[in-house]
């Protein structure tokens, strides 16, 4: 439990109404959207909502001071127990940290604090006439410090790569409670070293970022999509790379096998033909005539590799269901309708030839592990910064309410990572590692492990930030 000296030392900080050590607020931090959440208890001890970056430092040492476990917390979406208070301790709220300082469009940037939602700040950039390419599905609720902490994905990725792709500076707070700028407005701002690799993707473990200056670019007058369905998984690849090969640059190549299709063929009320086991979504943007001739060459490619275009009633609802704004949150595939099941992520990393035998590795196992009837299947992300994809995640379902279910998913999860590494492939960090796959960090990075450790040791000396997380013992 919380003593009452930190308790004290916080409310200083932030004002009584900011701190919470009350169990019915404490909750509201304990889980996120990964089963890891919902098989242990990570309540943390007290919550603490900064407002703005001096009050972090001020944080952060009282923590460093007091030996206490410090958790960053964005928008709790989630879902690989990164945010998780794995020993206790503080949970960090960053939701107040949430203007968008300066939008710049000369420049072609946006300055904004790292509790701002991906939402707002998109909103925000296309109030001035360009646009900002980091959306992804959970844009309503996620934060900006979130996705670069997580190396957020966006259905825009393959034209512009991931979120770290669009960070140009960074403001952290290090365990320290020193505060550092890194990088500019200017695309080549970093002379020596690239330390912003150092703190990007590294879910709060070496740092805390508060502020971050992003790219925007020039908004595109058009946006159209087509869709195209494959016999399997190495055709709707192929097809990927003839595209590519041809000069096409799609902002959206998403891949869904039929078992996931199964919900948009449901809500446009068509049939899919059956020789169709894997779909992918191909989105283009430009001037009409840029779009146009995209477009074409896609097709061209894709029927070459034995495609089928897909009604484009099919193709609205798929692209309906990614792009959630407002008026599309209820055609999200994260909205919580399957009162029975959780479907969680594996979300390794293989080869590119490695994808139809690692598929069919995931089909034996399910069938093993008795999750038959109720399959939410797999999908593929294109890109970044091209439309070949990179990423291949299978979706389980779990009925979270009984316990061997969840072990048997612990185990499932560590069968589909131990194969991933056996094939050449590695641990994917595109939605955070966290608790999900950072069992096998070691693994991965063998020797350089140590490398690791000795910056964790260097920037976090007590082992203060998110303790316990992304392979570093608690």
């Amino acid at each position: 439990m919380v003593s009452n000296t930190l308790e004290e030392a916080l409310i200083d900080i932030v004002g009584e109404k900011y701190v919470s050590s009350e169990l019915c607020d404490r909750l509201t931090y304990s889980k996120d959207y990964s089963v890891e959440g919902i098989a242990d208890d990570y309540t943390p001890d007290i919550v603490v909502k900064p407002a703005s970056a001096d009050e972090i430092v001020r944080i952060v040492r009282t923590a460093s001071r007091m030996k206490v476990p410090l958790y960053t917390w964005g928008g709790g979406t989630s879902m690989s127990g990164n945010p998780l208070a794995v020993e206790r301790g503080i949970v960090l709220d960053m939701k107040r940290l949430n203007s968008i300082l300066e939008v710049d469009p000369e420049n072609l940037t946006i300055t904004v604090q790292a509790g701002a939602t991906i939402e707002n700040v998109y909103n925000a950039a296309l109030d001035h006439g360009v646009f900002f390419a980091h959306h992804p599905e959970s844009s309503l609720s996620s934060t900006v410090g979130g996705a670069v902490s997580c190396m957020g994905i966006s259905i825009y990725g393959a034209k512009y790569g991931y979120v770290y792709d669009q960070v140009l500076a960074l403001e952290v707070i290090l365990a320290s409670g020193e505060k550092v700028r890194i990088g500019g407005k200017s695309y080549l701002s970093l002379p020596t070293h690239n330390l912003l690799n150092l703190f990007m993707g590294a879910e709060g473990t070496l740092g805390i970022i508060t502020e971050v200056t992003l790219k925007v670019y020039p908004k595109p007058p058009t946006r159209d999509r087509l869709s195209y369905g494959f016999p399997d998984i190495t055709s709707a690849i192929e097809a990927c790379k003839s595209a590519h090969a041809a000069g096409c640059w799609p902002e959206t190549v998403f891949l869904f096998d039929r078992r996931s299709l199964v919900q948009y063929m449901e809500r446009s009320k068509t049939a899919i033909p059956d020789t169709i086991s894997m779909a992918v979504l191909f989105g283009a943007s430009g001037n009409s005539k840029m779009v146009r001739t995209t477009l074409e060459v896609i097709s061209q490619c894709s029927e070459e590799q034995g495609g089928r275009l897909l009604p484009e009633d099919v193709t609205d609802s798929w692209w309906n269901s990614i792009n959630i704004g407002k008026d599309t949150f209820d055609q999200s595939n994260f909205a919580l309708s399957h009162t029975e099941y959780e479907p969680d992520l594996v979300d390794a990393c293989v080869p590119l030839s490695k994808f139809q035998e690692y598929s069919d590795f995931c089909d034996d196992l399910k069938k093993e592990f008795g999750w038959v009837d109720i399959d939410f299947g797999a999908f593929i992300v294109g890109g970044p910064r091209g439309p070949i994809p990179f990423c291949i995640y299978f979706s389980v379902p779990i009925d979270t309410r009984i316990k061997s279910e969840v072990d048997k998913w612990f185990q499932f999860k560590e069968r589909m990572y131990q194969r991933a590494l056996a094939m050449g492939g590695s641990l994917s960090n595109a939605n955070g590692m966290g608790l999900r796959s950072s069992p096998w960090v070691k693994e991965q990075l063998g020797s350089a492990w140590e490398l690791l450790l000795g910056l964790k040791r260097l920037l976090d000396p007590d082992n203060i930030l998110n303790r316990g997380n992304r392979g570093f013992a608690a």
